[in-house]
Parts: C-alpha cells; sequence; structure tokens
C-alpha cells in the first residue's frame, strides 16, 4: 500500500452581517448569556457621552432590542457572568458602584459598592464562584491605578480587599498594574498580565505571587490595551498592546506556559495592534480583530487575522466590514463570533453596527508520499 501524507489547511472564514445595535458604542462590554443571547452594556456613544443604555441581541433573530438601562452610565467597566447566570457590571471611569443583571427578570439592580473606584480593571471568575477585580485606573488626578485587587461575594453581594499585589512601586506607579488582563488558568489560580513580572492570584491562599516577566515587554513600563487568551492547553496567548512610551502598537505576541511560568516567543502578528479582540474559536485557533497601530496618531484597523497553536503563527484573514478598535467579540453557542461597535479614526465615528464571523472548519486532503 502506498503510504500517504495527511494535509491540514486552516481555511480562513467569511463575515455575513447581522442587525445593527439600537445605539453606537464602544468600550462597552458584550456577555455572553446561558440562553445565548449577549448583553452589551454601557460604553460611549455618538456625542463622546458615557452611556447608562444596554440591549440584548439574539442570534436566533439577528437583532438587538433595548433592555432596562443601567442604574448608572459606565465606560471601561467589567461585565462577568456568574455561576447562577446573573451578570455583575462593575466600576467603570470614576465609578465604585457595581450592579447586577438579571436576565430572568430583565433589570439591573444595584448591589455592594467597591472599596475604590475602578476602570480599565480586568474580572476573572474564581472556583468558588467570587470574582476577582484587579488592576485598573482611577478617575481623578494624578490617576492613580487602583492600590489593591478586589473580591466580589455573590452570596453577600459585598466587595472586599484582596491580599496586597506581590509588586509595588513605581513599577506598578504606587498601585496596581495599568489596563491588565485577568486569565483563569487550569489549576484556578488567576494570571494578571500587564506589568513585569506578571502576578498569579492563588484563591486557595488569597495571595499575589511574582510568575515570569514578559519577554517582548519593556521591563520597567510593562504594557496595556494588549489581548490575552486562554488556549485549550491551558497556555495563555498575550498578542499586541503598548506601553505609554513609545507611540505605535506593539505586533509581538508570546505564550505563557502556565507549568514553567515563563512566557516564551511565538512571532508576531501580521500588524501592530492595541485595543483589539482575540476570541478562542471552537477549533482552537484564536480570532484577532482591528484595534488601533498606535494610540498618537495612528490608525484604525478593519484587518483580522488568525493564530494557529499548531504552528505558533499568524495568518491574515481578511477584513471587517469597517474599521474597528475598543468592539467587543463575543464567540456564540454555535461557532460563530459577534463583533460589534467600536471606534475608528480619523475622523472619529463611532459604529453602531455588528457582524458575524463564520469561521470555515479545517478539512484534510491527502496526498501520496512517494
Amino acid at each position: 500500500m502506498t503510504p500517504t501524507l495527511v494535509l491540514f489547511a486552516t481555511l480562513i472564514g467569511s463575515f455575513a452581517p447581522t442587525g445593527d445595535m439600537t445605539t453606537a458604542r464602544f468600550q462597552h462590554t458584550a456577555t455572553l448569556l446561558r440562553d445565548g443571547r449577549v448583553l452589551l452594556a454601557g460604553g460611549v456613544g455618538e456625542d463622546s457621552a458615557t452611556l447608562s443604555s444596554a440591549e440584548l441581541y439574539d442570534p436566533f433573530t439577528g437583532t438587538s432590542t433595548p433592555t432596562r438601562g443601567m442604574t448608572a452610565a459606565r465606560r471601561m467597566h467589567t461585565a462577568t457572568l456568574l455561576t447562577d447566570g446573573r451578570v455583575l457590571i462593575a466600576g467603570g471611569w470614576g465609578l465604585s458602584s457595581a450592579e447586577i443583571y438579571d436576565p430572568a427578570i430583565d433589570a439591573f439592580t444595584a448591589t455592594g459598592s467597591m472599596l475604590e473606584d475602578q476602570a480599565g480593571h480586568a474580572a476573572a471568575l474564581l472556583p468558588d464562584g467570587r470574582i476577582l477585580i484587579a488592576g485598573g485606573e482611577r478617575g481623578a488626578p494624578p490617576w492613580p491605578t487602583a492600590a489593591r485587587a478586589e473580591l466580589y461575594d455573590p452570596n453577600t453581594g459585598t466587595f472586599s480587599f484582596a491580599l496586597a499585589y506581590a509588586g509595588t512601586g513605581s513599577l506598578y506607579n504606587s498601585g496596581g498594574p495599568v489596563w491588565p488582563t485577568a486569565n483563569s488558568l487550569a489549576d484556578g489560580k488567576v494570571l494578571i498580565a500587564g506589568e513585569n513580572p506578571a502576578e498569579l492570584y492563588d484563591p486557595s491562599s488569597g495571595s499575589f505571587r511574582f510568575t515570569g516577566n514578559m519577554v517582548e515587554r519593556e521591563y520597567r513600563y510593562g504594557m496595556d490595551w494588549h489581548a490575552a487568551t486562554s488556549l485549550r492547553d491551558g497556555s495563555v496567548l498575550i498578542t499586541g498592546g503598548n506601553d505609554d512610551w513609545t507611540c505605535g502598537g506593539f505586533a509581538n505576541a508570546e505564550i505563557y506556559d502556565p507549568t514553567s511560568g515563563t512566557f516564551k516567543v511565538v512571532g508576531s502578528m501580521t500588524e501592530p495592534r492595541d485595543i483589539h479582540t482575540s476570541t478562542l474559536l471552537a477549533d482552537g485557533t484564536v480570532l484577532i480583530t482591528g484595534g488601533g497601530d498606535g494610540w498618537c496618531g495612528g490608525s484604525t484597523l478593519a484587518s483580522i487575522e488568525i493564530y494557529d497553536p499548531a504552528t505558533q503563527s499568524f495568518i491574515a484573514a481578511g477584513k471587517m466590514t469597517r474599521s474597528r478598535s475598543a468592539h467587543t467579540a463575543t464567540l456564540l453557542n454555535d461557532g460563530t463570533v459577534l463583533i460589534t461597535g467600536g471606534i475608528s479614526y480619523w475622523p472619529a465615528s463611532v459604529a453602531r453596527s455588528a457582524e458575524l464571523y463564520r469561521p470555515a472548519a479545517t478539512t484534510g486532503r491527502t496526498r501520496s508520499r512517494r
């Protein structure tokens, strides 16, 4: 029998239009609910005003409908699905308040406030159902970072301070990491990336400790506006961002290995990006969309690319219907990705549109080995 070699080709998916949002918005949140709908909340609108409005996208009809508004206007907040199906909305620029969205009654209600106002922070669901709130920036001059991480207990509806970060001082702007990401690991710990060295939060001890240094980041300043995505093998892909000192965005990418506690470079994206999205697809590849190529006068991107963990490489994969930054990309239950809102420059234009990315299946083809 002639041996055969099986070749696999990662095919590029396509975009399909879907219904617009009811309100143009960027710096908003998008949360997949248990019933498959997506809660879109807050952000900044076309008139530059912070929004209290929210809406629900229904993938079965492809339409968005307004829901009851939040108790406060919020941007750069977090929205985290709780184990009971409700959503915790926390913080936002200049805000310490928090609220709960309950899809059973389609309403937002106030819950306990955070101990510090926070914006641009990260949130992660812990194995015991609590929510870790880490990093972020406070909304009054000199805009320090939040000094302590906080924990939300859904059973009591209250926040409490976590133990101190492992790092303090000038590296952390006298507080926590600025604009970090928080990724839950298989062992229940949470990777906080944004400053060097990165940190791990251990919910069993309630403490933070240092882990590896990101390779491609400026050691003194770290970076923000990057994206971090947990992969199927338990590692974390970190892409793009900027360091607030060099105008351009980063094209660099690296992987965090929780077994060794180290980062390694896995090449570069096809374009520098910050304030982009990075979404794990059903086949284990990662969809990266939009963003900007630098925060001081740079352009906004419509391009997308795919990261393939098998080859540890990026491939250009077409363009969205428009350029988007500070938008959202949410994996739906059918494997498609809902992309909503965002802003593009110049001139500034806030998007009301939404679109769906439909991944193409990975197909095998055979060729005789001679």
